[in-house]
């Protein structure tokens, strides 16, 4: 625990909708876009809807939204800052209490591999999560179709 700091763990689902939540904004390679790799350099924003599992069905936490570069020629490494907002004032029926109450932003800088999971900065926050600290993993949990769910593991610390 760093000092003067509360940790908090968070686990939730985001859903990536490939052309539909995330849409192409430039491609600057030839290629074409798969369902987990896109040419060198495309840029995406992204919009995707953050639930407390993998069903896209279950409780709605709010939202992730920002920008993504493809950053390696294979494609599956992107340059990313996200926003992960969160709006739990009023939860939904199936949101854990550990979860319910939450409103604010958590934000995300770094390079991520949609095949490998790695740890990312996290860089800030608002609301609930403000100065947050810590690190964001993104876990692919299946990434088969165009339809795409992510784990997104956040290690937060908090001022005390």
């Amino acid at each position: 625990m760093l000092h003067g700091m509360r940790r908090q763990q968070l686990h939730v689902y985001f859903h990536d909708r490939l052309n539909v939540t995330d849409v192409l904004m430039a491609e600057h390679a030839p290629g074409p876009i798969t369902q987990t790799a896109a040419p060198y350099g495309s840029i995406f924003c992204v919009n995707d809807h953050m639930t407390v599992t993998a069903d896209p069905e279950s409780a709605l936490l709010g939202h992730v939204t920002g920008l993504s570069t493809t950053a390696s020629f294979d494609g599956v490494t992107y340059f990313c800052t996200f926003t992960v907002a969160f709006n739990t004032t009023k939860p939904q029926h199936g949101t854990p209490a550990h979860l319910s109450g939450l409103e604010g932003t958590i934000n995300i800088f770094g390079l991520v591999n949609v095949i490998t999971p790695k740890p990312h900065a996290i860089s800030g926050g608002t609301g609930s999560f403000l100065m947050a600290q810590g690190t964001a993993t993104i876990v692919p949990i299946d990434v088969r179709t165009f339809k795409q769910v992510y784990r997104l593991d956040l290690d937060v610390y908090l001022p005390a």
